[in-house]
């Protein structure tokens, strides 16, 4: 009975003894969860503030890694505290102030004059490159006031040697005037007497000149006289030589010859004159209707024929011709008469040629280009002659030759020349052109005178 009390005592005892340790276990694990919920939090957020400064994929960067070690040996600081201690003396180094920042220093740097975009070393290299070249500026500036200075030095004991002479000269020329001032004193004595001697020569010579001078007056107005009859006397000479000299035959029938045939599949056209009528290869014919339209207008020019021709070959009594224009809606047929200026079997056409042209068609008029247009009319079988007589037949004239303004006095002869000549040349074109228009005289322009011949 006492056996089985002890043991019941026992297993109260020891399961009063588990529900104890049941209780402290779960009293200790509540409090230690609590803890390590509270330890977890602390963690999270100590990553957090770890990850603000650096994030865990910066950690494994070696040059972070670098930093870290280097501020373990710089007396095992924290990697913040490195930075910001290097950034405070790197600060002091630059600008001269630990507390400076990157933005202001940016903002510095903006304002140094060609800086730009250039790294901090690379400025202060061109501060130092441009402070070289001031220094060498600097040193030879001043070498050259030194040098300045010398020759001012010198310049000045130069004028002052020149002055001391200019002063001995100023003292030997004012003895010498002293000298000459007696002398001159009996010169004008001498020419006072002179004068009032010339005086009374002068008025004796005034007295002769005014008789002269009515005897000239007189004579001049009975030689008035002359010239009135004179130039009366001229001009009833004129008029009866003007009928002897520049009057030109009538030529507005310029009719050389006539279309003979046309060879329609090979366009050439055949003409009634050749070898025996003085026709040359190359020579070229305008083309009319008829005689009556080569008749010139009241302005002198002569119609553009309806079609121009070239003569390709020769015969003895006909010539064979290409076609080089030709008016749309008006061919060239059989019968048509064709004409060149400067060409006739039976006579020889005169030609005189004066002014610039442009024979070479490059758009500039020279007067050099005036033997080019006399070389074809004679190569045609045309004279040029170089006076207006009365058997010329045509006037040629080109451009008016322009002349420059007058020279000033003073300039080269060679100017002065060139003037004169290039005024007798324009004299010549004005006269040429007023005889021509007084007499009737036929005037080709260089156009005209390329629509006469069929040459375009």
């Amino acid at each position: 009975m006492a056996g089985r009390g002890g043991a019941g005592v026992g297993m109260i005892v020891t399961v009063s003894v588990l529900g104890v340790l049941t209780l402290a276990l779960f009293v200790f694990t509540f409090v230690f969860y609590g803890k390590y919920q509270g330890e977890k939090r602390d963690h999270e957020s100590y990553k957090g503030t770890v990850s603000s400064f650096v994030r865990p994929d910066e950690q494994q960067r070696d040059d972070v890694r670098a930093i870290a070690d280097a501020a373990r040996q710089s007396g095992n600081k924290s990697v913040v505290g490195y930075l910001i201690d290097s950034m405070q003396g790197t600060m002091r180094r630059v600008s001269g102030s630990p507390n400076e920042t990157v933005a202001s220093l940016e903002n510095k740097l903006a304002q140094i004059p060609g800086a730009g975009g250039s790294s901090l070393m690379q400025v202060v290299q061109d501060l130092q490159g441009k402070a070289s070249q001031l220094e060498a500026q600097l040193t030879q500036a001043d070498s050259d006031r030194r040098r300045a200075l010398e020759d001012l030095a010198n310049e000045s004991d130069r004028v002052a040697k020149m002055q001391e002479s200019h002063n001995a000269a100023v003292a030997a020329l004012n003895a010498e005037i002293g000298t000459y001032k007696g002398e001159v004193d009996q010169y004008r004595d001498g020419i006072n007497d002179t004068r009032k001697e010339m005086d009374a020569r002068v008025e004796r010579l005034l007295a002769d000149s005014r008789d002269q001078e009515a005897k000239l007056t007189e004579r001049i107005r009975q030689l008035q006289d002359q010239n009135l009859v004179l130039q009366n006397q001229v001009s009833v000479l004129r008029g009866e030589k003007n009928k002897d000299i520049l009057k030109p035959e009538d030529e507005f029938a310029l009719v050389d010859g006539q279309i003979a045939g046309i060879d329609g599949g090979s366009g050439q056209v055949f003409i009634d004159i050749g070898r025996a009528d003085k026709v040359r290869l190359g020579m070229t014919f305008a083309v009319y209707g008829s005689a009556r339209e080569i008749r010139p207008d009241d302005s002198g020019a002569y119609p553009r024929g309806k079609a121009t021709l070239e003569v390709i070959a020769v015969d003895q009594d006909s010539a064979t011709c290409r076609v080089l224009t030709e008016t749309r809606g008006n061919p060239v047929v059989k019968g048509d008469v064709i004409a060149n200026a400067v060409y006739d079997p039976t006579k020889t056409y005169k030609f005189l040629v004066w002014g610039n042209f442009d024979a070479d068609r490059d758009g500039r008029v020279t007067p050099r280009e005036k033997m080019d247009i006399e070389a074809m009319i004679m190569a045609w079988g045309g004279e040029v002659v170089e006076e207006l007589t009365g058997d010329v037949d045509f006037l040629v004239l080109g451009e008016r030759p322009v002349l420059p303004p007058a020279p000033r006095a003073g300039s080269p002869i060679e100017i002065m020349q060139e003037y004169i000549r290039l005024d007798r040349v324009v004299q010549r074109y004005n006269e040429l052109f007023g005889q021509a228009a007084a007499t009737g005289l036929p005037v080709l322009n260089e156009n005209r005178l390329y629509t006469l011949i069929g040459r375009n």
